[in-house]
């Protein structure tokens, strides 16, 4: 086969691997908990109708810690970034790959409708790739 070209074409044909979500009233305790069990890096913030707001990291929580704030009353929406990066499962994995090299991204969320239905990884991408 030939490894230039992708196995599947869009992000839409691939099965993601971080089903990590998160609300603005989540504690960042519960984030890295969920993050440390998880093996992951991140995960979306999402009002109850599912709706992107914003993305908290583990480089969210460390910022947290070195600024001395207690994990346990900081909330995802005090340190989450509002940046959003999202893609739609018709998004070609070579253009998603783009985007995540670009903007120094571990994870993109995939949004349907208005609507974060899963979010992909690199290790998601590479997969599909070969």
């Amino acid at each position: 086969m030939d490894q230039s070209q992708p196995h599947f074409t869009t992000v839409g044909q691939l099965i993601h691997t971080n089903p990590l979500q998160f609300g603005v009233t989540t504690t960042c305790m519960e984030v890295a908990i969920a993050l440390l069990s998880s093996h992951l890096s991140g995960g979306p913030v999402l009002d109850e109708a599912g709706r992107y707001l914003g993305f908290v990291s583990e480089f969210d929580l460390l910022k947290a810690l070195d600024h001395s704030q207690d994990l346990k009353k900081v909330t995802t929406q005090q340190i989450m970034s509002k940046e959003a990066h999202l893609i739609h499962n018709g998004t070609t994995i070579k253009e998603a790959i783009r985007i995540m090299e670009e903007k120094n991204l571990l994870n993109l969320c995939v949004e349907e409708n208005g609507v974060v239905t899963k979010t992909f990884t690199r290790h998601d991408l590479l997969r599909g790739f070969l």
